[in-house]
Parts: structure tokens; sequence; C-alpha cells
């Protein structure tokens, strides 16, 4: 009797377009070096079946492993694992086989903390679930021809005037929108680049999808958006993830070992992390970073000021290659008790993130956390260079 895993991964294999076989609990490609690795993560018998299955796709060319959920709704378990597993092929994973083939169908010149950057952009086929009323119409409405980009969905016409400010210095950057409208007029949200939450897509694509009219009934959209830089602007990230988190450990150690004292800790960390660039963005990030998971309940912006020499920027903190890294690190080894209690209220307390909620909540003394905002500024010397 075959499992649901083999279910799963047999309708990937006769699905996909392109030879692959079956290895590892996993689908491989022959003409690609792709590896998908599908989990299903929930399967909840009610009135219907609920199915959800993660997907992990792993390319060379990836800097990051690419994530995608995908969760169906049917009649029995089987016809489940067919929805969602054939909504990854026919949307997430067609447009990584057309970007990986090649195709784009917009470029992007920004920059990040001054430094320039080019993009080309390759849209994914967009998939709708539920109803709506002159389907047709509406998609004609909302795809648009350019004479230099050629087509756009109405999705990324929502989002690319903001997409150019939250690019990161990866090789590849992904962008996932989703949407949804429910019968009672409620919309829910989901957009990220690379894995993380972004709440600027959200608006955008919010801001779009309330003009839907369906009629009462469910309806949904979904499309991704893979991000290729320019070999001429790209520099490759000097640390891995592992070089990274081996920084903080040592980082947090030296700050006990000084016994939390600031002043002494800072003179000497160089000789613990010579790299200036590292190390300074370790010394700007780990407090603040501490404060965010100290006030739960606070609303930090995900951009910050960003001060080098006598220049100054606005990113998103994600922005810099390492803050996610630095940030996973961290909470990990505190979670695990490898770090003292201690070293974290301390590390808090000289976060500037501490002080603008001490200073509103003193002269404030009805505030709600809920209603403190709190937006920081990072600090570097002249010296630094982003990568």
């Amino acid at each position: 009797m075959n499992t649901y895993k083999d279910i799963l991964l047999n309708r990937l294999h006769t699905t996909i377009n392109h030879k692959n076989k079956i290895e590892n609990d996993c689908i491989k490609f022959l003409s690609y070096d792709i590896t998908i690795e599908p989990k299903i993560v929930q399967m909840e018998k009610k009135n219907s079946i609920l199915c959800t299955i993660y997907f992990y796709v792993k390319a060379p060319l990836f800097d990051n492993i690419f994530f995608e959920s995908s969760s169906s709704i049917a009649s029995d378990e089987y016809k489940a694992i067919e929805l969602s597993s054939d909504n990854f092929v026919y949307c997430a994973l067609h447009g990584i086989l057309d970007f990986l083939s090649g195709i784009h169908h917009h470029e992007i010149e920004t920059s990040i903390l001054g430094i320039k950057k080019n993009f080309t952009v390759c849209e994914s086929p967009i998939i709708g679930l539920g109803n709506i009323e002159n389907k047709e119409d509406f998609y004609d409405d909302y795809v648009e021809f350019d004479e230099k980009e050629g087509y756009s969905s109405f999705l990324w016409n929502s989002i690319h005037k903001e997409v150019p400010f939250i690019l990161e210095n990866n090789r590849v950057n992904f962008i996932k929108t989703y949407a949804a409208k429910m019968p009672n007029g409620d919309i829910i949200t989901e957009c990220t680049i690379n894995n993380v939450n972004n709440k600027t897509l959200e608006n955008c694509v919010q801001n779009e999808i309330i003009k839907w009219d369906n009629s009462g009934e469910f309806f949904s959209i979904k499309q991704f958006f893979f991000i290729l830089q320019s070999d001429y602007t790209y520099t490759k990230y000097p640390y891995t993830k592992e070089e990274i988190e081996y920084f903080v450990i040592e980082y947090v150690l030296e700050f006990e070992k000084y016994n939390f004292n600031y002043s002494e800790f800072i003179k000497n960390i160089k000789n613990i992390i010579s790299d200036t660039n590292i190390r300074e963005e370790i010394i700007n990030f780990v407090p603040e970073i501490c404060a965010e998971y100290a006030f739960r309940d606070v609303i930090f912006n995900e951009r910050a000021d960003v001060n080098i020499g006598n220049n100054n920027y606005n990113i998103l903190k994600t922005q810099f290659t390492s803050y996610k890294y630095i940030e996973d690190a961290l909470i990990d080894r505190f979670s695990n008790k490898i770090f003292k209690t201690e070293s974290f209220n301390e590390l808090v307390h000289i976060s500037n993130s501490y002080n603008i909620i001490y200073e509103t909540m003193r002269n404030n003394h009805n505030i709600k956390m809920e209603d403190i905002f709190v937006s920081v500024t990072f600090n570097f010397t002249s010296e630094y260079k982003f990568i």
C-alpha cells in the first residue's frame, strides 16, 4: 500500500514536465541541477480533508533554499495531496524553471547603501482558487502591456515600485505574493522576500485586492517573482551562516568575560573579530535584535536609518546579509541556554530601542506597549564597506 509520501512523490514525478527521478524521498531533475524535497506537514480530517505540504527547492544558483507552503481542501486524502502538489508545480516550480532557463520580464536598477545594483525579474504564472464573477475579464483588466517590458501581471504592477528598495545583495531574490478575499469581505495577504514576511508588499497587494468584487464567495491568488542580480553588480558575501554563528558566539562570550563592562568590551572586541565589516554589523545588530525579542508587543520598524561616515541611508534591516544569520544564531543560543540569561538582559539595556521605549513610557504613563513604534539607527564608521 502506498503511503501519503509515495503518492506525493509519484504525483510530482508524473506532473513535472522535465525528466526527473525519485531519489531519497526527493525529486531530482536530470536536465537541471535542482532538488525538490516535499514534506506533508498537515493532513486534517473533518468534513473535508485539509492538506498542507512544504516544498524545499535547492539549486546551485540560489543563495538560500526556496521554500513554499501549498495547502488544499478536498473530499479525500489522495485528491488533497494531488491538488497541493499541482498548485506548487504549475505556479512556483513553473516560475523557477522559466527563471533558470533565462526568461525574464522586467529589469531593475537600484542601489543598496549607495552601491549600484542591477537585476532582472522573472514572473511565475498566476494561480487562483475559488470563484469570482467574470474571471476572464478580471485577468484582462489586470494584465498590462508595456512596449519596453512586455506583459506585467497586476500583482507585479501593485508591488513593482517598492521592490527596488527591499532587494538583498543576493544572487537571487525570491518574492512571494498571496492574497485571499473571504466571503465576508475580509482580506488576507502574505508577501515574503527570501522567506521573510514583508509588510510593505502586503500593504501594496491589499490595496489592489480590496477592489475585488467577489460577490460573497472565497477567492485567492498567488504569484512568485524570481529576481537575478547581474554578474556586474553582484559581490558574494564573504562569510557563511556557520561562520557568522561563530562570530556571534565569540561576541557574547567576550561580553560575559568583561562582566558586561561595555566600554572595555568594545575596546577589545577587535582582537576577537578582526574583520571591520562584520564586527561593526554585529555590534550594531545584536543589542537591537535582543530588544525586539524582549518587547514582543512593541511595533518595530522593519527599516532602519543607516549612517556610514557622513552618508545617510534608509534600508530594510534584512538587506544586510548577516542580519538574519545573526538573529538566528543569537536567539538559538539564548533559547538553548548557551549564554547566560543575564547577558540577554544586559544586551537589551545597551540597545537604542530600549532607550526609546523607556523614554516613551516615562513621558506617557498610560501608553500601551502595542502603541509604541520604534525605529532605530545603525552607525558605521567610514571604514565600513557593505557587501
